[in-house]
């Protein structure tokens, strides 16, 4: 229980340090300039918390979802219903601030994300290696003799080097490739090597990850089997299975991958299997009987993967190479939204806070080292989305700010409020449907809400008799 809280509340706080450091920019830069400042907050919303020094007021919001700073002057007309209960200034009597300071000031929280970045990049550099960052290429480890793709030819020892001519390092890059070009059909294009047959393209089918853990019916991917947690009360757990424990064979089949494992335990709803695992250097046999989760629609163990999975974010390389890895995954996400082929597939992969949240929490049972990667992949993710041209963004605000620096004219203020206000709240609905989903996710609660079938009863079909009666 005590492990739970301490997750929770660093989950809290590495949330909300990189929700403050982009703040914090855009308040030192604002300060620096001259420019007034009514409100620093960390949330949205109602004020938890506040305190008003030197006629600012410092708050912490009820929503964690965000924050702001308070600036008059880059936004003449307010956002006070949405940002909260400021105490609105005499906007009118306040001094003009010249477009080269109103784009410093907008420029300051997505850099402070980004120095920020680059000290959580090297932590990660001075650390000891991570097995989650062992990603050294995507490998094949097998394929079912009888499978669709070993007809198509893919092989046992194939590298994966490109999907649909994007290339590929990891089997994280891997899935999000195929997702994003599978389409409808969920087909797309390899580009594979082995040293045998060289370099040649494979089309193949594919699945969505919403619909199966196995990435291609019958290929199993090249990396230990490494239980990261064992869910409490869960067969696994029964049988007396620890995290770290490494997964060798199912009844004498030797598991080849992750995915190898799942496809086997599906195979064996409510039947004892021998489990043959490694225990810190020491292999054992031990009987599981895998149970049908309704909850999830599939037969499990209750065991969560570690070892040598991919993440979204890496692991390795110097400060730079990581930050540039992390810039590449979020412009490769922007790319397909706008991209028509690709837009269905890659908003149907966004996430918002409850992903985030969640991907804290799992990333921290990893290791601190994996959840400070994660928040650098987060700083860099806020830098970027927060340039992008939109009204409520910064990148909005310096938009603004260049159009009265070329046309020495300001934007009017009610335009002005009327776009940042508009987006603001197409901003927040998207991030409540994401959350939603998100939830609807992890948990099924959509269940609760489906009508139960009605049942069809088929009836007999009715006959009119006509009594007719003779006189006699």
């Amino acid at each position: 229980m005590l492990e739970i809280l301490f997750i929770i509340a660093m989950m809290i706080f590495l949330f909300g340090i990189t929700i403050f450091v982009h703040e914090w920019g855009h308040f030192y830069v604002a300060k620096r300039c001259g420019l007034v400042i009514e409100a620093f907050s960390i949330g949205m919303g109602p004020a938890l918390w506040k305190k008003e020094v030197d006629g600012i007021v410092y708050k912490i919001g009820a929503f964690p979802i965000g924050g702001y700073v308070s600036l008059p002057q880059l936004d003449p007309a307010g956002m006070e219903k949405i940002q909260g209960d400021n105490d609105e200034a005499d906007r009118d009597t306040l001094p003009d601030v010249s477009p080269a300071k109103k784009i410093a000031v907008a420029v300051a929280g997505p850099l402070c994300n980004i120095v920020f970045a680059l000290f959580l990049a090297l932590i990660v550099t001075m650390a000891p290696p991570q097995e989650f960052a062992s990603d050294t290429g995507v490998f094949i480890a097998g394929v079912e003799s009888d499978s669709i793709a070993a007809q198509a030819g893919l092989r046992a020892g194939d590298e994966i080097r490109e999907v649909n001519k994007n290339s590929v390092s990891s089997w994280y890059d891997t899935r999000v490739e195929c997702l994003l070009g599978g389409g409808d059909e969920q087909q797309v294009d390899l580009t594979v090597f082995n040293t045998t047959d060289g370099e040649r393209r494979i089309q193949v089918d594919v699945n969505h990850p919403d619909k199966s853990a196995i990435l291609i019916d019958g290929v199993y991917q090249a990396a230990p089997c490494q239980i990261l947690q064992v869910i409490a009360g869960s067969p696994a757990d029964k049988a007396g299975l620890k995290a770290d424990d490494i997964l060798i064979s199912i009844n004498e089949t030797m598991i080849k991958g992750s995915d190898h494992f799942i496809e086997e335990v599906q195979a064996n709803p409510d039947m004892e299997i021998a489990l043959l695992i490694e225990r810190a250097g020491e292999k054992m046999m031990l009987p599981v009987t895998p149970e049908y989760s309704k909850e999830n629609d599939q037969v499990m163990i209750g065991i969560q993967f570690g070892g040598a999975m991919s993440l979204p974010w890496t692991l390795k390389g110097n400060p730079f190479k990581q930050i540039y890895d992390d810039g590449s995954s979020i412009f490769r996400l922007l790319k397909a939204l706008v991209t028509p082929s690709e837009s269905k597939q890659a908003a149907s992969g966004l996430g918002g806070p409850v992903a985030i949240f969640t991907m804290i929490f799992i990333s921290l049972q990893m290791s601190m080292i994996t959840a400070i990667g994660l928040i650098r992949f987060i700083n860099i993710n806020l830098a970027v989305l927060n340039l992008l041209p939109l009204p409520v963004l910064d990148g909005g605000h310096i938009c603004f700010a260049l159009w009265e620096m070329i046309t020495k004219r300001k934007v009017h203020p009610k335009v002005v409020a009327t776009l940042v206000n508009v987006f603001a709240i197409l901003l927040l609905s998207a991030m409540a449907f994401l959350s939603w989903r998100d939830v609807d996710r992890n948990w099924n609660v959509s269940r609760f809400f489906k009508k139960a079938p009605v049942e069809q009863v088929e009836e007999a079909p009715q006959t009119v008799t006509t009594e007719s009666q003779s006189s006699k």
